[in-house]
């Protein structure tokens, strides 16, 4: 039983790992659901986007240095 709990506990933690970027997808999300004109049941994929979108940008990717 111990182990079902651990890993849901990683899982939910597996798309945003530190606060930093956390705080940055829930930033991005909140100007992608003001600019969709703030209607709600869509706030999970103004989060997936976020995240996508962040994913994307080149401060998040390893540089060939860190490769």
């Amino acid at each position: 039983m111990k182990n079902r709990t651990q890993k849901k506990k990683s899982n939910a933690r597996a798309s945003t790992e530190s606060p930093d970027l956390r705080a940055e997808v829930e930033k991005r999300a909140y100007q992608i659901w003001l600019s969709e004109g703030s209607g709600h049941g869509s706030d999970l994929n103004h989060w997936l986007r976020a995240e996508r979108e962040l994913a994307g940008s080149p401060v998040n990717r390893p540089t060939e240095a860190s490769a």
